[in-house]
């Protein structure tokens, strides 16, 4: 999803199928950490992400933890489930 093949030869439709099943590995762990945060965060009473009137605070927590890539590194978890929370409050989960 980082490099395209600009030759727009057609890939071996094996390496498609390899491709697509490690693909859907990775969101499946992914999927599974961002999970365990929220849960996480329930328990520790954090609420109001599904909230419209939230969606600015949510914006910006997302950029001010994303803003300094280099010091982001361990906090892809917590972007992912902010991107989630904007991606609902929009409408985009229904």
């Amino acid at each position: 999803m980082i490099d395209k093949n600009w030759q727009e030869i057609a890939p071996d439709p094996d390496w498609v199928r390899q491709e697509v099943a490690r693909l859907n590995e990775a969101v499946d762990e992914f999927a599974g950490a961002m999970k365990a945060k929220l849960s996480q965060k329930a328990h520790e009473g954090w609420t109001g992400w599904d909230k419209p009137e939230s969606g600015i605070k949510i914006w910006n927590a997302m950029l001010a933890q994303g803003a300094a890539v280099p010091l982001a590194r361990g906090q892809e978890v917590d972007i992912a489930n902010l991107a989630m929370m904007l991606w609902r409050i929009n409408g985009r989960g229904e």
